[in-house]
């Protein structure tokens, strides 16, 4: 006679059946045992190979759609102990009365009940209850032991991009991939240069076969491990904490917080707008003869696709604007017509050098500050350790505040060793080109956009007016305007005694003569 329809259910973790020897084989030979000794009829036999935690198990979902959608076929769901159908109380008796509905009722093998009898209820709930408190004590040893690793510098969790898992004697630990390191060691240089987004270099990364989602880059880019640091996490009431690591670092320190610091906002490329001098090297010697206003630069983009570049001004409804070639050769125009003997030439170069030596002393000044600011930091670093050993403070205090002084310090020093290398690209020309005034234009076209700056601040005194896209009337600086009256002077003179006589004048003329002696540059 049958009693009843019965799925068999077999569960096991890969845990379980390696400490424990809840073999799959074993379960399916008791069940099937007990359904033949039991005249009950299996409609099928479910395999599963996952935890017991929850009912979010792929054969699980099999046994329930197939019992929704042939309701009366499966009278009775059988495994071999009550921890092998669940290790949580509550999940478990939510889908036994699921069950009930459907006219489907649960038992086991070794534990056998009779969910129907209200009495049973404690004996259920004890079946149910003492494998979910032994998974919780796994659970939290587990925990623990983690934690406890990580203390000591291990890795107790899949690799990050960039790393894959190592195993050290018997520590656990990381290795960079000789693929995904050097692909994210440039990930985070590009990030941290500021030119980039951070969604731009996922792409990028994404475009070099290492795909990466934009959840997990974001946290591949706030992750310690790749300055070769562990973050322990918070455990009970001990403070989440960074560790130095068993594993080897694949960026430096310097690069990890700048490219932090430009995902979070707090640091922009600082170099972004002298990347465009080159393009407007004019930007900021410009200016409105209308509104008087400094001209700003653009590019437009023609309905050809083609960018056109040029000098405007912002002024509502103002139309001075001018195309950047017209202008750029106005200015060479004039620096044209700047033409120099060798004394002059040596003249003008001894004031450029002290422009640059006044530059120097100006990096010289801010490398002593920075050393000042570097000893305080260093300072406030061992006057925190004081306070900790004092108990001033917290251990989560200090360690919260040792992790800002220590960004601070590393990013100081690196600004410390930037400016002790810089050396004033000016300077080195004056001293190994040719002499920049006898050779001025062709020095001009060369140079790049810093360069060109610098050359046209030494040469005009004022902003330059266009009139047409053509410089008007440029008012120079006060040692071109002598070097400028002598040269017309020698010139427009004959007879030696004249000619000196015309130099001691144009030396001693007043500075409201000046703007007379350029009519002729401003016609050129």
């Amino acid at each position: 006679m049958v009693w009843f329809s019965t799925g068999i259910y077999k569960r096991v973790s890969t845990d379980e059946q390696a400490d424990r020897g809840f073999s799959l084989q074993h379960q399916e030979t008791m069940l099937t045992k007990y359904c033949e000794i039991n005249n009950f009829n299996i409609v099928d036999i479910y395999t599963e190979d996952s935890s017991g935690k929850s009912f979010d198990r792929p054969e699980w979902k099999k046994i329930m759609t197939f019992i929704r959608s042939h309701r009366g076929k499966v009278d009775l769901i059988l495994c071999n102990r009550w921890d092998r159908f669940s290790r949580n109380q509550y999940d478990a008796m939510t889908v036994i009365k699921e069950l009930a509905k459907y006219g489907v009722t649960v038992n086991t093998v070794e534990q056998p009940l009779d969910i129907s009898n209200p009495d049973n209820k404690i004996l259920l709930s004890l079946y149910l209850s003492i494998p979910e408190v032994e998974n919780d004590k796994i659970s939290m040893r587990t925990a623990e032991g983690s934690w406890r690793a990580r203390n000591e510098g291990c890795w107790t969790a899949q690799a990050p991009k960039g790393y894959q898992n190592y195993r050290d004697g018997k520590k656990s630990t990381l290795r960079p991939h000789y693929i995904e390191a050097p692909l994210m060691k440039e990930a985070f240089s590009m990030l941290a240069s500021g030119t980039y987004s951070a969604d731009e270099v996922r792409r990028w990364l994404n475009d070099n076969k290492l795909k990466i989602s934009k959840n997990t880059f974001l946290r591949c880019i706030r992750n310690p491990v790749y300055i070769g640091k562990i973050r322990t996490g918070p455990w009970k009431k001990e403070p989440s904490q960074d560790i130095i690591g068993l594993h080897p670092a694949i960026i430096s320190e310097e690069v990890f917080h700048r490219a932090n610091d430009v995902l979070s906002g707090r640091r922009r490329n600082m170099k972004f707008h002298d990347d465009k001098t080159d393009l407007y090297p004019l930007k900021g010697f410009l200016v409105c003869p209308e509104h008087n206003k400094s001209l700003t630069a653009y590019a437009c983009r023609s309905h050809t696709g083609k960018l056109h570049h040029y000098y405007l001004c912002c002024k509502d409804r103002c139309k001075h604007r001018y195309r950047i070639q017209d202008v750029h050769e106005s200015v060479e125009d004039v620096l044209s017509t700047i033409s120099f003997s060798a004394q002059i030439v040596n003249l003008y170069r001894k004031t450029l050098e002290k422009l640059f030596e006044k530059d120097d002393f100006q990096r010289r000044n801010e490398i002593q500050q920075t050393k000042k600011e570097l000893e305080k930091l260093e300072l406030r670093k061992s006057n925190l350790q004081n306070d900790l050993m004092d108990r001033v403070i917290t251990s989560h205090d200090y360690q919260d505040m040792k992790s800002r002084v220590d960004k601070d310090i590393v990013l100081t020093k690196e600004k410390l060793a930037e400016l002790q290398q810089e050396k004033s690209p000016f300077k080195v020309y004056l001293q190994k080109e040719v002499p920049m005034l006898e050779n001025l234009l062709e020095y001009y076209r060369k140079a790049n956009g810093t360069t060109k700056k610098k050359i046209l601040g030494c040469i005009f005194a004022e902003k330059l007016v266009l009139e047409k896209g053509k410089v008007t009337a440029p008012i120079f600086t006060e040692p071109l305007q002598l070097i400028m009256r002598l040269s017309n002077s020698l010139r427009s003179t004959t007879g030696d005694e004249k000619k000196e006589l015309e130099i001691e004048r144009d030396v001693s003329r007043p500075r409201s003569y000046d703007k007379l002696l350029f009519k002729s540059v401003s016609k050129s």
